[in-house]
């Protein structure tokens, strides 16, 4: 079958909550707090962006069921609701107990999404072919890998070197 886009997916789900497990953790040195937060906050943009498009790719070539849509547009605001809760982290202290508070509320977020993408793993799978699942998991890791690459350092650093100099 290819790349399983569930496997995916939930590869990408509990990579995400490994990321919380280190932040929460009292044994993290305060000062890796920071750097943990940017790693979550980046993974979350990939992990979004990825799902987006083979969530899109879904209702273009899938039959059924009626809910997708209805799935589809809850998962995007689930998306949207944890970027925003992981940029305001980033304005707390980190090791304050707000901050402490406010990561353990994003996790409940991240944890009730995965939750819901594995209910809807098999309300989807059997309205799709072995084909249309093999290519929706190519197109997931591509799409990570797309968005990885353009906002990695060294994408950005050549960016930089072939600007055009403003005078």
């Amino acid at each position: 079958m290819g790349n399983d886009v569930c496997a995916l997916v939930r590869r990408d789900h509990d990579d995400i909550d490994r990321a919380f497990s280190a932040m929460i953790d009292p044994a993290t040195p305060p000062k890796e707090l920071s750097n943990l937060l940017e790693i979550l906050r980046l993974a979350l943009a990939v992990h979004s962006a990825a799902e987006a498009k083979v969530l899109d790719l879904l209702i273009a070539r899938a039959e059924g069921p009626r809910s997708l849509p209805s799935l589809v547009s809850q998962s995007r605001l689930e998306h949207v609701a944890q970027r925003a809760a992981a940029d305001a982290l980033v304005r707390l202290r980190p090791a304050s107990i707000g901050w402490y508070e406010h990561a353990i509320e994003l996790r409940v977020l991240v944890l009730e999404h995965a939750m819901r993408a594995d209910q809807m793993r098999w309300r989807v799978l059997e309205h799709v072919s072995p084909a249309l699942h093999g290519m929706l998991g190519s197109e997931y890791a591509t799409e990570r890998l797309r968005v990885l690459a353009s906002t990695s350092p060294l994408a950005i650093a050549h960016q930089r070197e072939h600007a055009i100099p403003v005078n």
